[in-house]
């Protein structure tokens, strides 16, 4: 009786527990390794896909983010209906502007209405009313090339001193020159609006503010002024700036009245929006997306583990049938065999954080983004390969805690 009360009350040292998960892992290191594949490929997936739609929405957001705070445009608020050409902006606009704290840059521009001043752009003299297709003439200050820093591709852009003085130059954009034929300024090159010659000072890389800019020629305002009078209503005048970071809201508040304070209702200011809504509505799908994909992975792994498990177990019926006829209760036997896999699913777990970690810090490198990891996942890692492990590891474990000595003495 008091050999049966022991044997109900058998226990296994913690200590003896782990010698024989780590003794089981260990000695088949090549099963082991294939057992614990699935995990880290799903657990590095699953890392890597989180790191990848944060750091992917910080750049959206970084964006959207520098865009709103950043930008604004005013147009000249000229009846549509008007015939009449009109200019509502001063001619010391840019000085007014660039005099409010938190404005960077500024530029004035406007497109040379081709319904009233059909324009042919070409390399040789015309006298043609056709405007040259798909190609249009702009009209600009010198701070237009604020905006356009870095962006020249060759020559230089007009400055204040052509400004001034109403010179004929011209900047060309990328494809309005490949159509013109120029590609080099070494030496001078002339084009004529009409009849009109300009001199081609410089051309242009595409300019992301201004795009259209791509297919145009830009000549000084004032030279467009003497030549072609004001701006119209179906080409009104336009004035982009560039604020300091947060400004632009502040800015849209009091540039009308900076530049016409009797009359800031001339101008409609295209205020920054709020697209925080828009990118967590974004940031929210591709993060539920991606994030499925991941747990289908983990799901791939948590089935390769059990898999894995289950053939193992058959294999160790003899031992496992010894362990019995030695006072091992189920119970132990279930607790062996969870510990050996949620130690694997651990083991992956780590394996695949630092996969997914350095997979993260690699495109981030090469896509000069800034990577954006939330601390957890270096938590998250190993505890999602515990319990991919532990789970995988139940209906084994099961398995083998019911194997009797009488079952496993058949499998010698």
């Amino acid at each position: 009786m008091r050999h049966a009360e022991k044997e109900q009350k058998s226990t296994i040292r913690v200590k003896d527990f782990l010698h024989e998960i780590l003794s089981a892992a260990s000695s088949r290191p090549s099963r082991t390794l294939m057992t614990i594949a699935g995990t880290i490929l799903g657990i590095a997936t699953f890392i890597g896909i989180i790191g990848f739609t944060q750091s992917a929405a910080g750049q959206i957001s970084e964006k959207f983010n520098t865009l709103e705070a950043t930008q604004l445009h005013l147009t000249d608020n000229l009846p549509k209906t008007s015939q009449k050409a009109a200019l509502s902006f001063p001619t010391d606009s840019l000085k007014r502007i660039t005099a409010l704290n938190g404005v960077k840059s500024a530029s004035l521009y406007w497109k040379v209405d081709s319904d009233v001043h059909p324009l042919s752009i070409s390399t040789k003299p015309t006298f043609g009313s056709q405007n040259s297709t798909g190609f249009a003439v702009y009209a600009a200050d010198n701070g237009l090339f604020d905006f356009a820093r870095n962006s020249m591709k060759i020559g230089i852009p007009f400055n204040s001193f052509h400004v001034q003085h109403q010179s004929h130059v011209a900047v060309l954009g990328e494809k309005t020159a490949q159509h013109l034929g120029i590609n080099d300024l070494t030496l001078p090159h002339t084009i004529y609006l009409n009849s009109e010659p300009f001199s081609v000072l410089g051309i242009l890389h595409s300019v992301t503010e201004l795009p259209e800019i791509d297919t145009s020629v830009v000549i000084p305002d004032t030279t467009s002024l003497k030549l072609y009078g004001k701006p119209t209503a179906t080409s009104p005048a336009q004035m982009m700036l560039r604020t300091d970071m947060g400004a632009a809201r502040l800015i849209a508040n009091q540039a009308p009245y900076a530049l016409r304070p009797d009359a800031p209702q001339n101008f409609l200011v295209d205020a920054p929006q709020d697209w925080s809504k828009a990118t967590r509505g974004v940031q929210s799908s591709l993060s539920g997306l991606l994030v499925g994909l991941a747990v289908l992975a983990l799901l791939i792994g948590c089935v390769g583990i059990a898999n894995s498990t289950l053939t193992s177990i058959f294999e160790r019926i003899p031992e496992i049938g010894l362990r019995r006829a030695l006072g091992a209760r189920p119970r132990h036997i279930l607790a062996q065999i969870l510990g050996e896999t949620a130690l694997l699913g651990g083991i992956g777990g780590l394996i695949g954080m630092s996969l997914g970690l350095a997979a993260i810090l690699g495109v981030c490198f090469v896509q000069s983004w800034t990577p954006v990891i939330d601390p957890m996942l270096l938590l998250l890692g190993p505890l999602l390969g515990i319990l991919t492990g532990t789970i995988a590891g139940i209906y084994p474990a099961v398995k083998a805690s019911r194997i009797s000595p009488i079952t496993a003495l058949q499998h010698l």
